[in-house]
């Protein structure tokens, strides 16, 4: 089991990364890029976000300076997971090596997910029917750009048939992207497993809450349980560092080569 050392260290190693991701960040703006190359950098400040968010919530975090020692694994664990799924979502648009057709599908898929999400979000909320009327225009334009898309009949007719419904907004589940990544997972199962238990406060949640745990103090499980999650993050915050300077390879020149080569040490350490 780690301990508070494995901790520290571990919170270290990914305050460092963060801020070097931070870095990347801001060195690939405003560069005219394709379409798919301009939603995986989107992707990427938005793991950057949640990776400070994650280090705020921790105890003896160096950036904000912050003395408090309430230790909330549950809501670490809710961003973890985010940041996970971020993660898949940025190697699906951006990173997979796949052809331009399939490419070109996977971004019209996101932009008609977009629109039935607008659509019932506006409707459930009481919209006017001028808004609402808008969606209604563009949903049945949208779908038959996916039926007679190049792409869509190399899809399962079960599968086919959920994305038609505007509640798929990738062709790959969380699973599949899983195995598809360039690094070793054999803990994905399990861990997203745990951080999804935690997000949505099932009885895994919190049938193990007593008068130590689940009460912002400081025990050997807490400690524990955010050492693994910081660890784990690491691996895909690491991933997503390394992935930014090959599909934007103009910002090696603007960021510390020392540091990005210890970047990728650890993550030759997660894949060996």
């Amino acid at each position: 089991m780690a301990d508070k050392k494995d901790y520290l260290e571990n919170l270290e190693i990914f305050e460092d990364f963060f801020d070097f991701s931070v870095d990347i960040s801001d060195s690939t703006g405003r560069i005219h890029v394709p379409s798919h190359l301009v939603r995986a950098n989107q992707l990427f400040t938005r793991l950057t976000v949640t990776s400070m968010s994650i280090i705020h919530l921790c105890p003896d975090n160096r950036i904000w300076g912050s003395s408090s020692q309430f230790w909330d694994f549950i809501s670490v664990a809710t961003l973890a997971r985010n940041l996970i799924e971020n993660y898949h979502a940025f190697f699906y648009i951006g990173v997979e090596n796949v052809t331009t057709d399939e490419r070109s599908f996977r971004l019209d898929l996101f932009n008609y997910h977009l629109i039935n999400e607008k659509y019932r979000l506006y409707k459930e909320g009481g919209s006017s029917e001028e808004i609402l009327k808008d969606f209604e225009e563009k949903l049945p334009i949208a779908k038959e750009g996916l039926k007679t898309h190049p792409f869509f009949i190399h899809l399962s007719r079960e599968k086919a048939k959920k994305i038609l419904t505007g509640g798929e907004s990738m062709i790959l589940s969380q699973k599949e992207i899983s195995a598809r990544v360039p690094f070793n997972t054999y803990e994905f199962f399990s861990l997203y497993r745990l951080f999804s238990d935690q997000t949505h406060s099932t009885s895994y949640a919190f049938f193990s809450k007593n008068n130590e745990r689940g009460r912002g103090a400081e025990n050997d499980e807490e400690v524990h349980y955010l050492a693994m999650t910081l660890d784990f993050c690491t691996k895909y915050l690491s991933a997503a560092i390394l992935d930014m300077t090959k599909l934007f390879p103009s910002c090696v020149e603007k960021v510390n080569k020392t540091k990005l080569q210890v970047i990728r040490e650890k993550f030759n350490s997660y894949i060996s």
